[in-house]
């Protein structure tokens, strides 16, 4: 009878019991800088932003913190659905998220969390490019969400065209870490036996 390693056996029990995709919230986070801006702007704002998305639930939330821009704020907002280096068009609300504090070079964002099924979360420019409905928009905006074609974007009085940037990317959840450093171990541990 041929012998089966324990880890191997681990291994495959937590892979049996990973969630299925997008059963749970999925966290993206963007590192805002001029230099991310297309074309780059030249400036000492930085910022981070996170953006939690539950699609199952339909929902979104989004935290920023900035400082340090050139000139007060205009707007803030999600743009879709362009791959990365590239300009897209604003998402979601005009000018800036519901509760974003504008005419300041700098502050913290926490948004309640959004339906993504309500008008309220969207540039209503968006809405049509999508087919004229809310769940054509919604489908755009998670699906480019979840493939790299979103970023977060905080447009200034002097840089009207945005001041600093940054593209949403996913943040690994904790059961796929667990199921990497589990791999790794049964690794090392067939690779000792072996010897």
């Amino acid at each position: 009878m041929r012998y089966f390693s324990p880890a191997l056996v681990l291994i495959a029990g937590l892979i049996l019991q990973t969630p299925v995709a997008h059963a749970i919230p999925i966290t993206f986070v963007a590192n805002l800088s001029g230099a991310n801006e297309v074309p780059a702007v030249v400036s000492p704002g930085t910022g981070l932003a996170t953006v939690i998305l539950d699609p199952t639930a339909q929902t979104l939330q989004v935290n920023a913190t900035f400082s340090g821009l050139t000139s007060n704020t205009v707007a803030a907002h999600i743009h879709c659905c362009q791959p990365l280096g590239t300009n897209a068009g604003v998402a979601t609300t005009l000018p800036a998220f519901p509760g974003f504090t504008l005419g300041t070079t700098f502050g913290t964002f926490s948004s309640a969390v959004f339906d993504l099924t309500q008008p309220l979360i969207y540039n209503p420019a968006f809405v049509t490019a999508q087919g004229g409905t809310i769940a054509g928009a919604e489908a755009a905006l998670i699906n480019g969400i979840e493939n790299g074609q979103t970023y977060f974007n905080i447009h200034t009085s002097i840089n009207p065209g945005g001041e600093i940037r940054g593209q949403l990317f996913a943040v690994p959840e904790p059961a796929s870490l667990v199921l990497l450093g589990s791999a790794i171990l049964g690794f090392c541990a067939i690779r000792r036996r072996r010897r």
